[in-house]
């Protein structure tokens, strides 16, 4: 049975109240107003404060959306051309639990909202994220909204630089690493280091290779020299290395 408005009405309510309870200590734990500056990089999904006094502090973050002062809507980022996949990649449990319920608000990438739809709409993406904290920054016409999964160490930081890569075809994403033939169409198969779902396993890293490959390997038993100048690996993006993936299996299901 489709819940109705009021019911929507009354869980966000109840997901504004649990931010407004929660976001102040956030705040306090983490001592945020005391850092004078921002920034935050949608190629590893790291958001940075900066203090002057030489104190920093990371978070791994989903970006949510944002509202514009200039046309009062508000635009979750998932429906964003310009945002990369992978920082909002987690809103699919938003929309999925939207459309379970017929939560409208939840499913379409853009509407008329007023100065709190962006508050709201990151409340509820907080409380069914189970995340740390929520943020705000001005930009232009736009407020654009972010929530926190994690704290990450300096270490942890700077290891993100090195799994995302900026990609001509698409917006920069993760790294994922496929054999030659996968992206010259020299070969038909794919086979991987472990099943991939951007879903269920977002952050994993992604390893394919095709049919010519896996008879090496397995002829050598492991992934000897020869099995890996014949692979000859490369880099690509995760929304490339699925499309990769989408087409060979496309291509094994005809054939």
């Amino acid at each position: 049975m489709h819940a109705s408005k009021q019911n929507f009405e009354d869980y966000k309510s109840r997901c504004v109240t649990d931010i407004i309870s929660l976001q102040p200590e956030f705040m306090k734990l983490y001592n945020i107003d005391s850092y004078e500056h921002w920034f935050y990089d949608h190629v590893t999904g790291a958001f940075h404060f900066k203090s002057d006094d030489g104190r920093n502090l990371y978070f791994k973050y989903v970006d949510v959306g944002s509202f514009s002062t200039k046309t009062n809507t508000w635009n979750w980022s998932w429906n964003s051309s310009s945002i990369p996949k992978h920082v909002s990649r987690p809103l699919k449990k938003v929309t999925t639990f939207g459309a379970d319920n017929n939560f409208e608000q939840l499913t379409k990438g853009l509407f008329e909202g007023d100065e709190y739809t962006g508050w709201e709409m990151t409340a509820i993406s907080a409380k069914l994220l189970n995340t740390i904290g929520c943020y705000r920054i001005p930009q232009d016409h736009l407020f654009i909204y972010f929530i926190f999964t994690n704290e990450l160490t300096h270490e942890e930081y700077e290891d993100l630089k090195d799994k995302y890569v900026n990609c001509n075809k698409h917006i920069s994403d993760k790294v994922a690493f496929v054999c030659q033939h996968l992206i010259n169409y020299t070969s038909v198969g794919f086979h991987e280091a472990f099943d991939s779902d951007p879903m269920i396993h977002p952050y994993d890293d992604r390893q394919a290779w095709c049919d010519e490959c896996e008879k090496i390997r397995l002829k050598e038993g492991k992934w000897t020299d020869e099995a890996m100048t014949l692979a000859n690996i490369k880099v690509v993006c995760d929304q490339c290395y699925f499309e990769i993936k989408e087409r060979n299996q496309t291509n094994e299901s005809i054939s």
